[in-house]
């Protein structure tokens, strides 16, 4: 399952027995984890501007999660996908959102998210 930086970030800031952690590690189960490389730079400019060190909060991250790098079928694809969802109403529905979900299509995978910008794909699990 590749998983989104807003439930990365779900994981790093709430404790283990808060209800936002359990209702992620139920949908993650045992399963292989896995984040797109540009993602690191998203942890980390959420940890600038919240003042948390970047450096470590993404080594926790490597910890869990296997790190897909990015190439260039992604990118065309992530472009494809983020025009498609833009013209169905998401206008919020950023490039790197479209690489994200591109990067867990190229692997098989489906994507695990809290933003609501990804409701109505059939490989996207959208937390509430």
């Amino acid at each position: 399952m590749l998983i989104d930086t807003s439930t990365v970030i779900e994981i790093l800031r709430n404790p283990k027995s808060s209800d936002r952690f359990k209702l992620v590690k139920e949908q993650i189960r045992n399963e292989e984890l896995y984040m797109l490389i540009i993602q690191l730079a998203e942890l980390s400019d959420w940890c600038i501007r919240n003042s948390v060190p970047p450096t470590e909060r993404i080594e926790a991250v490597k910890q869990f999660a296997n790190i897909v790098p990015l190439d260039e079928d992604m990118c065309l694809e992530g472009s494809r996908i983020k025009s498609a969802r833009r013209r169905t109403g998401h206008k919020n529905f950023s490039l790197l959102d479209g690489l994200v979900l591109a990067a867990a299509r190229s692997i098989g995978e489906r994507l695990l998210t809290f933003d609501r910008d990804f409701m109505g794909e059939k490989d996207c699990v959208v937390l509430a």
